[in-house]
C-alpha cells in the first residue's frame, strides 16, 4: 500500500492540526483539499533519492531540457507561459527534473554524502524509507494510529537518519526551522516507533544540507529534554485531535467569537 493511503496520523499531519483545525480536517478527514507539491518540496524529494538510493533515482527520474527561448538559448522560467504549455506535454505519472536543477541537486548530494559520519553510517545497512507504524493506547482503551517512514535505518547502529535540506544549515539558524516545522515531533515519533518495533534505544541524527553554495552540510541531533518537548506535544495533539473527532469541532481558538487582537509594534528606533 502507498504510504500515503495508510490511515494513520503522522507528524506532518499533526502539525497541519496544530497550525490549523480546519485544513486537517478539510485535508485528512473530508478530504476536500489535498496537500500539494512545491518546487522546493519536489527539488528536495529529489535531493533525497539522489543522495541516499543514486541507483532508484536512475530508474525513476527522466531528465528534461524543457521549452528553450530561441533568442537566449536557454530554459524558459517556470513561471512563464512557454513552460506551463510544455509541462502539458509531460506525462504527470513520471518523476522528472530539469537538467539544470539536476546539476544542483548533484552537488547537494553529493555535499550530503561527503560528510564524514554521514559516509560512515551510509557504509552500512540500511532500510530506505520503509514505512513503521505503531498504535498508540489511550488508558480508556481509545486507540490511534501513528505512521512514520524514515528517510534511512541502519538497525545494526540503532541509527534513524533524516535528511534536511534548508537555505542554513548553521546550528543558529536551524534550529529555528526545526522548531518551526515540529522536528522535534517528528524525532520523538519516530524513536517511539523504531524502539517499540526493535525493543532498543535508537538515535535520530538529522543530516542537514544547504540548499546554496558552498553547500555545509551538519548534523545535528537533539537533548533528551528537546525530545521529550516533542514527545509531550504529540501526545497532547493526539489528545485534541481525539476530542475533535468526538465532538466534530474543528475551529481554532481564535475562529470562535471576538478575539482582542494585539498590533506587532516595533519599539521606536527598532
Amino acid at each position: 500500500m502507498n504510504y500515503y493511503e495508510i490511515d494513520a496520523l503522522s507528524n506532518s499531519s499533526l502539525s497541519v492540526l496544530a497550525k490549523s483545525p480546519q485544513s486537517f480536517h478539510a485535508q485528512y478527514v473530508a478530504k476536500t483539499m489535498k496537500g500539494e507539491e512545491t518546487e522546493a518540496m519536489a527539488l528536495g524529494s529529489a535531493v533525497h533519492m539522489l543522495a541516499l538510493e543514486p541507483q532508484r533515482f536512475e530508474q525513476e527520474y527522466d531528465v528534461h531540457e524543457g521549452p528553450i527561448n530561441a533568442k537566449t538559448g536557454k530554459c524558459y522560467g517556470r513561471d512563464t507561459k512557454a513552460f506551463e504549455e510544455w509541462l502539458t506535454t509531460i506525462d504527470p505519472s513520471f518523476k522528472w527534473i530539469m537538467r539544470d536543477e539536476l546539476d544542483e541537486v548533484k552537488k547537494i548530494a553529493t555535499a550530503f554524502q561527503s560528510h564524514a559520519t554521514i559516509a560512515d553510517l551510509m557504509g552500512h545497512d540500511c532500510d530506505f524509507e520503509r514505512p513503521y507504524s505503531m498504535t498508540w493506547r489511550h488508558d480508556d482503551g481509545w486507540t490511534t494510529s501513528l505512521k512514520c517512514k524514515p528517510d534511512c535505518v541502519i538497525v545494526g547502529q540503532s541509527v534513524i537518519l533524516d535528511l534536511k535540506t534548508t537555505q542554513d544549515a548553521s546550528p543558529s539558524k536551524w534550529q529555528w526551522s526545526a522548531l518551526d516545522f515540529g522536528y522535534h515531533r517528528q524525532a520523538a515519533i519516530y524513536l517511539d516507533t523504531l524502539e517499540a518495533m526493535y525493543s532498543k534505544p535508537f538515535r535520530f541524527l538529522f543530516g542537514v544540507v544547504s540548499k546554496k553554495e558552498p553547500y555545509e552540510v551538519a548534523v545535528y541531533k537533539l537533548s533528551e529534554d528537546d525530545l521529550d518537548r516533542g514527545r509531550d506535544e504529540y501526545h497532547a495533539l493526539i489528545a485534541e485531535y481525539r476530542r475533535r473527532v468526538e465532538e466534530n469541532d474543528w475551529l481554532a481558538e481564535w475562529q470562535v467569537g471576538e478575539v482582542e487582537l494585539c498590533l506587532p509594534f516595533r519599539r521606536r528606533g527598532q
